[in-house]
């Protein structure tokens, strides 16, 4: 039991450093639409007569390669354009002025939490080895933790 013990303390040594940083990164995305600096707060206008923008309108505007997202949430007349520099563009659905123009940070967050900024092998090798580990240090700490102990 002693020497389980000390594996159980070896895992929890290795996997601190990413369980730390898959924790405050999932509480911070957990916020994000609380947050104006993570996520810009969608921008809704009153209903207008006449067309929507078309896809062509909008690509042409910003350029199709500079898109990553087009979103478009007609309960709140809201449409938002995602650019692959990390900026949101919220748009008047009816007349195309940009209504605000922001930066958006969820994506690195997500990035971050997923391991998926070290590519896939952070991805899959460290983000995946460390959830094996909590999994590990959560079977083996209900194993060495003596239950006729009161809790408090």
């Amino acid at each position: 039991m002693r020497a389980f013990r000390k594996l159980h303390r070896l895992v929890g040594l290795i996997f601190f450093l990413p369980l730390i940083l898959v924790a405050i990164t999932g509480t911070i995305l957990q916020l994000r639409s609380e947050f104006e600096f993570i996520q810009p707060k969608a921008v809704s206008v009153k209903s207008q007569e006449g067309e929507l923008m078309s896809l062509t309108q909008i690509t042409e505007k910003f350029g199709a390669e500079n898109i990553d997202q087009i979103i478009w949430r007609p309960e709140k007349r809201s449409l938002v354009v995602r650019l692959k520099d990390d900026h949101e563009a919220h748009l008047h659905p009816w007349s195309g002025e940009v209504l605000k123009l922001a930066k958006r940070r969820t994506n690195f967050l997500i990035d971050l939490h997923q391991g998926s900024w070290m590519g896939k092998w952070g991805q899959y090798l460290i983000h995946f080895l460390t959830g094996l580990g909590l999994l590990f240090l959560t079977l083996s700490g209900l194993l060495i933790y003596p239950f006729k102990r009161k809790f408090l």
